[in-house]
């Protein structure tokens, strides 16, 4: 008997969608994709000017309904009473902005991606479920002088956007990660295995030879199949929320 019903992984209502974005952060929480730190965005399908998030100063394993806020492209919130919302909003209001194909954006910190934002040394793929990757990945290093490399500008912001470009992956040199995918569960799915292709391609480095990456024609293929279809994401998604619902009991 399954556990949980996936199948419909596209929200059409602002309700499905603050209830999807919960169940995300709770799921990269579980996944060990974030700690105290990171978030994660989902536009409105009701108004795809307006997008679903946290308010601030909370960690995604606590995220409830009662957490998250409506903001609109220009990074102002939109539910009322106003609450505080995460302090890089804008990496998510300038990518939602200039992107319209795409609905979801991830910011985390996973430790096996910083070497590759430090290092010489480009991410490339290793795994089918990280062809999401082929196009290459990015690193931005245009921070605003004194902002402790955090993107907490709408000028910091609009410059993610811009070198994120038509990629799905920015690196931010000793921060983190940038993730821009159509649904939720594809930007959660693209945040778990590109941490898990980091760590595989720096462990496979350490060999001491040069790995047998993908090629991109193998590694968009082997995203579009093993990774990003609707039908895998279902499964997958069912997968990791099932997880959630025996690790969390408030979730259930």
């Amino acid at each position: 008997m399954r556990i949980v019903d996936a199948s419909n992984i596209v929200v059409k209502t602002a309700a499905q969608a603050i209830e999807q974005l919960v169940m995300a952060n709770r799921i990269i929480a579980n996944e060990g994709v974030v700690d105290a730190l990171g978030h994660i965005s989902l536009r409105n399908p009701e108004n795809p000017n307006t997008f679903f998030i946290t308010r601030g100063a909370l960690a995604p394993i606590e995220v409830t309904k009662d957490d998250i806020l409506e903001v609109d492209l220009e990074g102002k919130v939109v539910t009322k009473p106003a609450q505080r919302t995460v302090g890089e909003i804008f990496i998510h209001s300038e990518i939602l902005k200039t992107r319209p194909e795409m609905t979801a954006v991830f910011h985390g910190h996973q430790p096996g991606i910083i070497p590759f934002t430090v290092a010489d040394v480009p991410m490339r793929p290793l795994l089918n479920t990280a062809g999401f990757i082929y196009q290459g990945v990015p690193v931005f290093d245009d921070y605003t002088p004194g902002s402790g490399f955090l993107i907490n500008t709408k000028e910091s912001g609009e410059r993610v956007a811009k070198h994120l470009g038509q990629h799905r992956v920015l690196l931010l040199r000793s921060h983190g990660c940038i993730i821009a995918a159509e649904t939720m569960p594809k930007v959660v799915a693209c945040a778990i295995f590109l941490g898990i292709n980091a760590t595989i391609q720096w462990q496979a480095l350490l060999v001491g030879k040069e790995p047998n990456y993908l090629s991109p024609e193998e590694a968009k293929t082997g995203a579009e199949v093993a990774l990003l279809k609707d039908g895998t994401m279902s499964r997958y998604w069912g997968y990791w929320t099932a997880k959630v619902k025996y690790a969390m009991p408030d979730m259930k």
